[in-house]
Formats: structure tokens, C-alpha cells, sequence
């Protein structure tokens, strides 16, 4: 777990006076569907879901990654119940995610403890991203601060951003804090978190972190994510948080139009 510290309300406080300036104007928030987008018939964090999820509108998909005894990245968000004969592996769901190309791929690599398991999976990840993202706009994601700064030097000659991850219980400022020490692209941080401290966003931006939001399913919540301007949100209804992002973009062109 995450301690906040001095530094951190100092940077918190500074931010909360940024609040008072404009919001973000770039791109509009990306839609990740969390784990693709499961159905009857079509499991999470398979290539259906992953189809789906891109069918449905999704701007890209987030998918769980653990790496087996035989040094294969499968998808899964619990490999220890999981049936390994059902399971996708990364190559697959990356080809998935090719047609049509651009879509972002956020890899979420699940913590381990063994740090010969851990160097293994990052060095598994450089092998498969290296030969297999193709076109996809690729984030490796990671609770896990260790394993995640592993990845980022095994993936250091690949076009690939990494994403420090916050449990629900973390100081979300303290999150992003860590994320940017330890130079990553990214902060993926859980709405629960970002309700307490919303401020945390305008801190990482400040640092030049990009910050998803994880998992962001209600249509208010999806609203108020865009007006705290996160850059994307990760969530179960693809169709619904689509579907509120562009009625909010509608109103803001016409209350601009008036």
C-alpha cells in the first residue's frame, strides 16, 4: 500500500487551486472496455469479448495477463481457477485488436512474488510486444511497482507507455506521485479513490501522466469523469459510457454554438 507524505499534500494543494482553470482541451475521453466486453456464450478477457467490445465502440480494451509455467502470456484475471484450455493468449487477443488498427491495448500484468517469475513475465512481455502489437496503441499496466518497473526497462526500445496501477484503498495522490518517481507514462486510478481525492487528476497532469479511470460504469459517473478530464475510462458498459460521452460533447458544442 501506497503511504502518502508532506510532499504529496503540498503537490495535492497546489493542484486544487488548478481546478479553477480550464478543463482539459484534447482528445475526447477514450472507452476501454474492461476485460473486453464479456457476454453469454463469450468469456472475459477472451477474443470475443475483445471483438465485442471494438463492435460495441469501444477506443480499446484493457485484459489481464499472467504468464504460465510453460512461458506462455494468457489472459486471465484469476489464472488459479481459470481453465487454462479456455484461455487466450496475448499474441491472439492483440490480433484481435488489429482491425482496424489504432485501437489502445492497455495489458494489465498481474503482481507476482517470485522475482525469476517476475523478470520472466517482463521479458515474455518485450518478446510478444516486440513481434505482435502490430498496429495497437499499447499501455502495460501493473499493481505490482516492482514487476512494472521490470517491464518498463525490457520495453525500453518498444513503443510502449507503462501505467502504475492504485488499489481502492491507496491515496490516490500518493499513486500518482509513485507513478511519476518512477517514470511512467501513466496513472490508472479506481473512481473510488479519485471521489476522495479528485484534485489527484490535475496533479498528474501537471506531472505529464495520463490518467485512466478504473471501473467507471454509471452514466453520472462516466460525466463526471469527463468534466474532471481524465483521459479514459475503463468500463463494463461500453455502450453506455459511449453513448454519455457524446451526448456531453453534443451539449458542449451547442452551449459554444450559443
Amino acid at each position: 500500500m501506497y503511504q502518502s507524505s508532506g510532499h504529496d499534500r503540498q503537490v495535492v494543494a497546489e493542484a486544487e487551486d488548478a481546478l479553477l482553470l480550464p478543463g482539459r482541451k484534447s482528445d475526447r475521453v477514450r472507452v476501454l472496455g474492461h476485460r473486453g466486453a464479456p457476454a453469454p456464450g463469450s468469456q472475459e478477457n477472451s477474443v470475443a469479448a475483445v471483438t465485442e467490445a471494438l463492435r460495441q465502440g469501444a477506443d480499446g480494451v484493457e485484459v489481464d495477463v499472467w504468464l504460465t509455467a510453460d512461458g506462455t502470456l494468457v489472459c486471465a484475471h484469476d489464472l488459479a481457477v481459470a481453465d487454462r484450455n479456455s484461455l487466450a493468449t496475448l499474441t491472439e487477443l492483440l490480433a484481435a485488436a488489429q482491425c482496424p488498427v489504432g485501437h489502445q491495448v492497455v495489458v494489465e500484468a498481474k503482481p507476482v512474488t517470485d522475482p525469476a517469475v517476475a523478470l520472466a513475465t517482463a521479458e515474455a512481455l518485450a518478446d510478444v510486444l516486440g513481434t505482435a502489437a502490430g498496429g495497437a496503441d499499447i499501455t502495460v499496466s501493473s499493481f505490482d511497482p516492482a514487476l512494472l518497473a521490470m517491464i518498463r526497462r525490457t520495453c525500453a526500445d518498444l513503443p510502449v507507455r507503462t501505467a502504475l496501477l492504485g488499489e481502492k484503498t491507496d491515496p490516490a495522490a500518493a499513486v500518482v506521485r509513485r507513478a511519476y518517481e518512477d517514470g511512467h507514462d501513466e496513472v490508472h486510478l479506481p473512481l473510488r479513490g479519485v471521489r476522495r481525492t479528485p484534485q489527484a487528476v490535475e496533479m498528474a497532469r501537471r506531472l505529464g501522466l495520463s490518467v485512466s479511470l478504473w471501473t467507471v460504469n454509471r452514466r453520472l459517473d462516466v460525466r463526471w469523469a469527463a468534466e474532471l478530464g481524465v483521459d479514459a475510462v475503463i468500463t463494463d458498459d461500453v455502450p453506455g459510457a459511449r453513448t454519455e460521452l457524446d451526448r456531453g460533447a453534443v451539449g458542449t458544442v451547442m452551449v459554444t454554438a450559443g
